[in-house]
């Protein structure tokens, strides 16, 4: 399937409008959430829009200092006349671990400057690493978590679970039924990480079924992953219990009871060990994910990973939508080891697809590297090269033109004073063509105040795009005026139109073809400006009227006809 994404990038996207900065930068591949960043060599990534003169590139783990764009985290200076399009986070150094980074785009031209939104992504945690937790003098900064707010955790010089001298206890006491946890702090681990875990543990049983065990959490103990669970009918231990498991990012390990607490006497757990291997395979540094200017498909590439020994692959996996979007990842391609390339052919337009990666070694794999997010947009094959707009009197003139057009039904004029946008009318398009289209739509009689106006650009088959928006001043009036009613002919109502230079008494009235009233439609003192009445004739029979208009010493009768 053929697309022109190139030419919708160019235009529909970042459409100028007279005197106006330009949009906004978009479409970061480093997209807002993503984790698994490496140290060095991570490189950012984004579309720039048209009628842009230069831009610059904040960064920094101040989100403070990023947003108010301080000069001090600028590590990209475009001024005069560079447009940058990605960054090599060399410039800045080589990041730490386990570290949030801020960072956004400051597009210039003459008219003005546009900040992006401040984006963000977290650095890979260490994929090697290694924790004791002997208790020797205290908890070790574990947290208690028991149901209303019951203490049934504590620390004791004892060393019941077979360990050095201290250990952490559960006791029955106080009486509950539910749950009771001691949660570790928080352990960081990169995404995917492989781990070995062991502790000991002795339980001296009372009475039922009583439920212990070891468990994770990635949200900070309100969802748990159990690992090891104890259903005892009597004492157990001291033992030592081994593991080994996949973490899918920083967690908390945590101890557990479940049930009614008068059905045990104590648990005791010492000597907790939490450790990856001291050599583990490590993924691509850097991943990238870009659609295709031509093709509906995303282009995936990345660089070489590495391990202990033979690499067996790479498995790359999707999931739909920005990184902080909910979605579970899936296995898409393995890889072999001297591949670094993929085609992702089973995308849809107007959708964000989110990647990440890792390397095989043997039969393990290792953590997951950066996310790459690409966006494929919709497509609207029209070349919009301007959009501009200006005020005749009451009127405003929206002109613009097209370099090229596929498949264009036209374009719908939407106009916004407070709200939501409404058709004000439809201009049609060329269908097909290579040469230079101009348009012009004149939006008539409009009162006082501020419009903004938008083209939604229709092809035949159903797709639209919107343009940028122009924002159009129709200024108080500085002469007197009354228009003529619109319709006319009418039944059984029309509209009158009116303008007064300055604030006074202002009378409306309507007469018969004798000069005899039959209608006040403005009696009242008014500030200068335009006005708009409708006048219903439903009482009244066919035949020419006049519409007087009197404010000072100001005055100015139109004739309008009533058919039925």
């Amino acid at each position: 399937m053929k697309i022109f994404l190139s030419i919708f990038i160019l235009t529909l996207c970042c459409i100028p409008s007279f005197a106006q900065s330009p949009a906004s930068a978009s479409n970061p591949m480093t997209a807002p959430g993503a984790i698994g960043v490496a140290l060095d060599g991570h490189i950012l990534v984004w579309s720039n829009p048209l009628n842009v003169d230069y831009n610059d590139v904040y960064f920094s783990t101040d989100s403070s200092l990023v947003a108010n764009l301080n000069p001090s985290v600028k590590i990209y200076n475009g001024y005069p006349s560079t447009v940058f399009n990605t960054a090599s986070l060399n410039i800045y150094g080589s990041l730490s671990y386990n570290t949030k980074y801020f960072w956004r785009i400051v597009e210039h031209n003459t008219f003005g400057s546009t900040p992006s939104p401040v984006w963000y992504f977290k650095s890979r945690s260490p994929s090697a690493f290694g924790y004791d937790y002997f208790f020797t003098t205290g908890l070790e900064g574990w947290e208690i978590i028991g149901p209303n707010g019951f203490n049934n955790w504590y620390w004791q010089n004892s060393s019941f679970a077979g360990g050095v001298q201290g250990e952490v206890v559960f006791n029955w006491t106080p009486l509950f039924i539910g749950e009771s946890y001691l949660m570790s702090p928080e352990i960081p681990a990169a995404a995917n990480s492989f781990l070995l875990i062991n502790f000991r543990y002795y339980e001296d049983w009372w009475s039922d079924t009583v439920v212990v065990g070891c468990a994770y959490t990635t949200d900070n103990g309100n969802s748990w992953t159990s690992i090891w669970e104890l259903h005892a009918t009597g004492n157990v231990g001291p033992e030592m219990f081994f593991t080994d498991l996949y973490i899918p990012g920083n967690f908390r390990l945590g101890f557990y009871y479940l049930g009614d607490s008068n059905n045990i006497d104590f648990l005791y757990v010492d000597d907790i060990g939490i450790y990856t291997a001291i050599t583990v395979p490590q993924p691509p540094s850097f991943l990238q994910a870009m659609a295709d200017t031509t093709e509906l498909k995303v282009e995936v590439q990345w660089n070489g990973g590495s391990a202990p020994g033979p690499i067996s692959g790479y498995q790359l996996q999707r999931k739909n939508g920005l990184p902080t979007e909910t979605g579970d990842y899936i296995t898409i391609v393995t890889t072999n080891s001297s591949t670094f390339y993929y085609e992702d052919l089973n995308v849809e337009l107007n959708n964000n697809y989110t990647y990440r990666i890792c390397t095989i070694y043997g039969a393990s794999p290792s953590c997951y590297g950066n996310e790459a997010t690409a966006y494929v947009p919709p497509i609207v094959p029209v070349e919009l090269v301007s959009f501009t707009g200006s005020v005749e009197g009451n009127d405003v003139i929206l002109t613009w033109n097209t370099a090229t057009e596929v498949n264009n039904q036209g374009f719908e004029v939407q106009r916004k004073t407070s709200g939501e946008y409404e058709r004000v009318g439809f201009v049609e398009g060329k269908g097909t063509t290579t040469e230079v289209q101009n348009y012009l739509f004149r939006d008539k009689d409009l009162l006082s105040g501020a419009y903004t106006y938008r083209l939604k650009q229709m092809d035949y088959d159903g797709s639209f795009a919107y343009s940028d928006e122009v924002e159009i001043e129709i200024e108080q009036p500085s002469v007197f005026y009354l228009g003529q009613n619109y319709p006319n002919p009418f039944n059984p109502s029309t509209n009158i139109k009116y303008s007064i230079p300055a604030d006074g008494v202002v009378t409306l009235k309507v007469y018969d073809i004798l000069g005899k009233e039959v209608s006040t439609l403005v009696n009242e003192y008014q500030q200068a400006g335009t006005f708009e009445v409708v006048f219903d004739g439903s009482n009244l029979a066919s035949g020419v009227y006049y519409y007087q208009l009197i404010t000072g010493e100001l005055n100015a009768t139109k004739k309008l006809m009533l058919t039925k």
